[in-house]
């Protein structure tokens, strides 16, 4: 239990004794709710949301009496928030009636319609989700919720990625892409624009191809961005059929990832690699580059990092699934490899 937390709980502790020794506190002061609000933020930040969770949830009760409403759909909000994140769609929902129950502001009810969306979404309810997202897009002033528009639409994509609605994910990514453009957001303007090529490509791959070397034909900000857009364009030849061509763009991913000195992007672009190497003649490829990243990993990491991430791939992962002759043969063609490289 870290420092803060223990003080919030002290705090809270606190003003729960003087509300129920007579002090003519009924308990309901904004005190002890915003106490409650700081064991919230502490307890999310070591990892505790059921903690998180209870702490909001009293407080929005204790605005409600108060009374206020501002206050307490916040409250709400936010418990829902955290409950379905943490897989409590129970009473995730249950904090969604009650909202629906009370006199809240607009915009607080218009947020409450993103979190029905969201909770509609994890359900697995992806049509539900789709109409949640378009309801809270309606109320939207275009003009002055660009970014929150893009958010939503984001939000709307994954709903109709779940659905397997690849075009409409696209269109809507395309949009989400055109509203971080014109509010100087590249970052997320490119991200965008990556995820609705890979979607695309589900069902027009060619299509795809444009819009990934739209993005491309612009200098990379940094690594990063080098390797997504090379996982990004890998998914894409995959779904093209050109193999190889996945397999060129996958290891520039790697490149990008190392030269941002990002160990998770450049496993993931291993993973991605291998997966397309694995076939007869080009297991010691899928075997060098795993062997390759042991070594990358633990000079970026430390070795004890390295064998930690990369030996379980490598020594479980690809021999269970080449099977222990052609592991072998592999690992034995990529040494003569090395040794004649050298």
């Amino acid at each position: 239990m870290t420092e803060s937390s223990t003080a919030a709980r002290t705090e809270v502790a606190r003003l729960r004794g003087s509300a129920g020794g007579g002090s003519g506190s009924d308990g309901s002061s904004p005190e002890l709710a915003e106490a409650l609000e700081q064991l919230a933020t502490a307890a999310t930040g070591e990892g505790d949301p059921g903690t998180a969770a209870a702490a909001l949830e009293e407080a929005a009760g204790l605005w409600g009496r108060i009374p206020e409403p501002d206050h307490e759909g916040f409250y709400l909000l936010l418990a829902a928030t955290v409950q379905r994140l943490r897989g409590d769609l129970g009473a995730a929902r249950h904090n969604l009636e009650r909202a629906a129950a009370r006199d809240l502001p607009e915009a607080v009810r218009r947020a409450f319609g993103a979190e029905r969306a969201e909770q509609a979404l994890a359900r697995g309810e992806h049509e539900a989700a789709y109409e949640g997202f378009g309801g809270v897009l309606a109320v939207l002033d275009a003009r002055v919720d660009g970014p929150v528009r893009a958010r939503i639409l984001q939000r709307r994509a994954a709903a109709t990625v779940t659905w397997e609605q690849w075009a409409q994910a696209a269109a809507d990514l395309m949009d989400v892409q055109e509203l971080f453009t014109a509010h100087g957001e590249a970052e997320e303007a490119e991200a965008a624009a990556l995820g609705a090529a890979l979607s695309v490509a589900r069902v027009d791959p060619s299509t795809a191809e444009e819009v990934w070397s739209a993005v491309t034909s612009q200098a990379p900000r940094d690594g990063s961005a080098v390797a997504a857009r090379g996982v990004t364009g890998g998914r894409i030849a995959l779904l093209a059929e050109d193999p190889r061509l996945a397999l060129d763009r996958f290891d520039a991913a790697r490149q990008g990832a190392l030269d941002a000195t990002d160990p998770i992007a450049y496993l993931a672009a291993v993973g991605e690699a291998v997966a397309v190497a694995e076939s007869p003649g080009e297991d010691a490829g899928a075997y060098g580059r795993l062997a390759t990243a042991w070594v990358t990993v633990g000079d970026l990491l430390g070795a004890p990092a390295g064998r930690q991430l990369v030996r379980p791939l490598l020594l479980e992962g690809l021999r269970e699934r080449l099977g222990t002759e052609r592991f072998s043969a592999a690992r034995g063609a990529y040494e003569a490899r090395t040794r004649a490289g050298s």
